[in-house]
Protein backbone atom coordinates (compact mmCIF):
# COMPACT_ATOMS: atom_id res chain seq x y z
CA UNK A 1 0.00 0.00 0.00
CA UNK A 2 1.23 3.46 -0.81
CA UNK A 3 0.44 6.83 0.63
CA UNK A 4 0.83 10.30 -1.34
CA UNK A 5 3.88 12.21 0.14
CA UNK A 6 2.78 14.96 2.71
CA UNK A 7 2.48 18.82 0.89
CA UNK A 8 6.20 20.57 0.26
CA UNK A 9 6.50 22.63 3.03
CA UNK A 10 8.98 26.02 2.69
CA UNK A 11 10.69 28.17 5.01
CA UNK A 12 10.96 31.52 3.36
CA UNK A 13 13.19 34.20 4.24
CA UNK A 14 12.80 37.80 2.90
CA UNK A 15 14.97 40.81 3.65
CA UNK A 16 15.24 44.46 2.21
CA UNK A 17 19.18 44.31 2.75
CA UNK A 18 22.12 42.53 4.02
CA UNK A 19 22.02 44.39 7.41
CA UNK A 20 18.69 43.52 8.16
CA UNK A 21 18.70 39.22 6.42
CA UNK A 22 22.10 38.88 8.69
CA UNK A 23 20.32 38.24 11.98
CA UNK A 24 17.62 35.95 10.80
CA UNK A 25 19.27 33.91 8.95
CA UNK A 26 20.41 31.40 11.44
CA UNK A 27 16.82 31.37 12.54
CA UNK A 28 15.16 30.76 9.31
CA UNK A 29 17.65 27.50 8.56
CA UNK A 30 17.13 26.26 12.12
CA UNK A 31 13.17 26.19 11.58
CA UNK A 32 13.67 24.74 8.35
CA UNK A 33 15.71 22.14 9.17
CA UNK A 34 13.70 21.42 12.72
CA UNK A 35 10.77 21.17 9.53
CA UNK A 36 12.04 19.35 6.98
CA UNK A 37 11.22 22.14 5.08
CA UNK A 38 13.11 23.88 1.78
CA UNK A 39 14.62 27.24 2.42
CA UNK A 40 14.03 29.94 -0.11
CA UNK A 41 15.58 33.68 0.41
CA UNK A 42 14.75 36.55 -1.72
CA UNK A 43 16.59 39.83 -1.51
CA UNK A 44 13.82 42.64 -2.24
CA UNK A 45 14.13 45.40 -4.20
CA UNK A 46 12.15 48.22 -2.96
CA UNK A 47 10.43 49.87 -5.67
CA UNK A 48 10.61 53.22 -3.90
CA UNK A 49 13.93 52.93 -3.46
CA UNK A 50 14.24 53.05 -7.38
CA UNK A 51 11.31 56.09 -7.27
CA UNK A 52 14.05 58.56 -4.99
CA UNK A 53 17.28 58.28 -7.51
CA UNK A 54 18.27 61.97 -7.88
CA UNK A 55 17.35 62.79 -4.27
CA UNK A 56 20.20 63.83 -1.74
CA UNK A 57 21.05 61.54 1.11
CA UNK A 58 22.97 61.89 4.14
CA UNK A 59 26.15 59.33 3.93
CA UNK A 60 27.07 57.25 6.90
CA UNK A 61 30.03 57.95 8.49
CA UNK A 62 30.28 61.75 6.65
CA UNK A 63 30.62 64.96 8.68
CA UNK A 64 27.43 66.13 9.39
CA UNK A 65 25.73 67.64 6.44
CA UNK A 66 27.06 65.91 3.79
CA UNK A 67 25.12 64.09 1.41
CA UNK A 68 25.35 62.15 -1.81
CA UNK A 69 23.69 61.75 -5.08
CA UNK A 70 21.13 58.79 -4.75
CA UNK A 71 22.00 57.63 -8.19
CA UNK A 72 20.71 53.86 -10.12
CA UNK A 73 24.14 53.23 -10.41
CA UNK A 74 24.67 53.89 -6.81
CA UNK A 75 21.36 51.66 -6.16
CA UNK A 76 22.90 48.62 -8.59
CA UNK A 77 26.24 48.65 -6.66
CA UNK A 78 24.82 48.48 -3.21
CA UNK A 79 22.18 45.71 -4.10
CA UNK A 80 24.77 43.80 -5.98
CA UNK A 81 26.80 43.91 -2.89
CA UNK A 82 23.90 42.84 -0.40
CA UNK A 83 23.06 40.24 -2.44
CA UNK A 84 26.19 38.91 -2.77
CA UNK A 85 26.75 39.22 1.22
CA UNK A 86 23.24 37.55 1.23
CA UNK A 87 23.80 34.75 -0.09
CA UNK A 88 26.72 33.80 0.50
CA UNK A 89 25.84 33.90 4.23
CA UNK A 90 23.14 31.77 3.58
CA UNK A 91 25.07 29.17 2.08
CA UNK A 92 27.97 28.65 5.09
CA UNK A 93 24.82 28.39 7.32
CA UNK A 94 22.85 26.15 5.43
CA UNK A 95 25.88 24.20 4.86
CA UNK A 96 26.78 23.31 8.35
CA UNK A 97 22.49 22.06 8.70
CA UNK A 98 23.39 20.00 5.42
CA UNK A 99 20.59 21.81 3.89
CA UNK A 100 19.97 22.71 0.84
CA UNK A 101 18.96 26.76 0.12
CA UNK A 102 18.03 28.48 -2.80
CA UNK A 103 18.85 32.41 -3.45
CA UNK A 104 17.34 35.26 -5.62
CA UNK A 105 16.13 38.78 -6.21
CA UNK A 106 13.04 40.37 -6.62
CA UNK A 107 11.50 43.70 -6.89
CA UNK A 108 8.87 44.54 -4.33
CA UNK A 109 7.95 45.52 -0.42
CA UNK A 110 8.45 43.00 2.28
CA UNK A 111 4.59 43.54 3.53
CA UNK A 112 3.71 42.78 -0.13
CA UNK A 113 5.80 40.09 -1.29
CA UNK A 114 5.45 38.01 2.21
CA UNK A 115 1.62 38.21 1.37
CA UNK A 116 1.82 37.43 -2.49
CA UNK A 117 4.42 34.93 -2.44
CA UNK A 118 2.90 32.75 0.52
CA UNK A 119 1.11 29.42 0.08
CA UNK A 120 -0.47 27.20 2.47
CA UNK A 121 2.04 25.54 4.62
CA UNK A 122 4.52 28.52 3.86
CA UNK A 123 6.46 29.80 7.01
CA UNK A 124 7.39 33.30 6.35
CA UNK A 125 10.30 35.11 8.18
CA UNK A 126 10.90 39.13 7.38
CA UNK A 127 13.92 40.30 8.67
CA UNK A 128 14.19 43.07 10.30
CA UNK A 129 18.08 44.41 12.57
CA UNK A 130 17.56 44.64 16.00
CA UNK A 131 19.31 47.63 17.15
CA UNK A 132 19.10 47.21 20.78
CA UNK A 133 21.25 43.79 22.21
CA UNK A 134 18.52 42.70 24.20
CA UNK A 135 16.88 39.21 24.33
CA UNK A 136 13.07 39.51 24.88
CA UNK A 137 10.19 37.36 24.97
CA UNK A 138 8.93 35.76 21.30
CA UNK A 139 5.25 37.13 21.07
CA UNK A 140 2.36 35.60 18.90
CA UNK A 141 -0.83 38.11 17.88
CA UNK A 142 -3.21 35.27 17.75
CA UNK A 143 -6.67 35.05 19.89
CA UNK A 144 -6.04 31.47 20.09
CA UNK A 145 -4.23 30.18 22.78
CA UNK A 146 -2.76 26.78 20.92
CA UNK A 147 -3.08 28.47 17.41
CA UNK A 148 -1.03 28.25 14.30
CA UNK A 149 1.35 31.50 15.62
CA UNK A 150 1.08 30.77 19.53
CA UNK A 151 2.64 26.94 18.97
CA UNK A 152 5.66 28.08 16.38
CA UNK A 153 5.96 31.47 19.09
CA UNK A 154 6.50 28.57 21.74
CA UNK A 155 8.87 26.42 19.58
CA UNK A 156 11.32 29.26 18.52
CA UNK A 157 11.10 30.89 22.02
CA UNK A 158 12.56 27.33 22.98
CA UNK A 159 15.24 27.42 20.32
CA UNK A 160 16.21 30.74 21.11
CA UNK A 161 16.51 30.12 24.67
CA UNK A 162 13.93 32.97 25.62
CA UNK A 163 9.94 32.79 26.30
CA UNK A 164 6.63 33.15 24.36
CA UNK A 165 3.82 34.94 25.01
CA UNK A 166 0.36 35.42 23.18
CA UNK A 167 -1.36 38.69 22.50
CA UNK A 168 -4.91 39.29 20.96
CA UNK A 169 -4.90 39.63 17.40
CA UNK A 170 -5.60 43.24 17.08
CA UNK A 171 -3.33 44.41 19.54
CA UNK A 172 -2.23 47.54 17.78
CA UNK A 173 1.51 48.12 16.12
CA UNK A 174 2.18 50.94 19.21
CA UNK A 175 1.62 48.53 21.88
CA UNK A 176 4.40 46.42 21.06
CA UNK A 177 7.20 49.22 21.01
CA UNK A 178 8.25 49.34 24.78
CA UNK A 179 8.81 45.44 24.63
CA UNK A 180 12.58 44.38 23.61
CA UNK A 181 11.00 41.59 21.33
CA UNK A 182 13.29 38.64 19.76
CA UNK A 183 10.64 37.83 17.39
CA UNK A 184 6.88 38.44 16.67
CA UNK A 185 5.03 35.72 15.10
CA UNK A 186 1.49 36.62 13.03
CA UNK A 187 -1.30 34.30 11.80
CA UNK A 188 -3.23 34.99 8.73
CA UNK A 189 -6.02 36.42 10.84
CA UNK A 190 -3.74 39.47 11.70
CA UNK A 191 -3.11 40.80 8.30
CA UNK A 192 -5.55 42.19 7.00
CA UNK A 193 -4.04 44.79 4.90
CA UNK A 194 -0.11 45.01 4.00
CA UNK A 195 -0.11 48.31 5.62
CA UNK A 196 -1.08 46.31 9.32
CA UNK A 197 2.29 44.23 8.57
CA UNK A 198 4.32 47.16 7.86
CA UNK A 199 3.36 48.96 10.51
CA UNK A 200 4.12 45.87 12.78
CA UNK A 201 7.47 45.91 11.55
CA UNK A 202 8.50 49.06 11.90
CA UNK A 203 6.86 49.23 15.59
CA UNK A 204 8.87 45.81 16.77
CA UNK A 205 12.00 46.08 14.58
CA UNK A 206 12.74 42.18 14.86
CA UNK A 207 11.82 39.26 12.72
CA UNK A 208 8.63 38.83 12.21
CA UNK A 209 7.10 35.32 11.16
CA UNK A 210 4.04 34.81 9.25
CA UNK A 211 2.80 31.18 10.94
CA UNK A 212 1.56 28.46 8.79
CA UNK A 213 -1.89 28.01 8.38
CA UNK A 214 -2.23 24.73 10.06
Amino acid sequence: MTTDPPPARRVLLLAGCFADAGPAIGLAVALAARTRAALEAVLALDPRAVAAEGAQIVADGRPTGATLLLSRERLSLAYAADARAFRSRLDRVAAKSKLRASFRIDTGTLPDLALGMRQPGDAVILAYRRFLPLRGPVIALEDEVDGPAARLATELARMLGTRARVLPADTPPEALDPMPLSALVLSRATLPAPARLAALLDTARCPALLAPDG
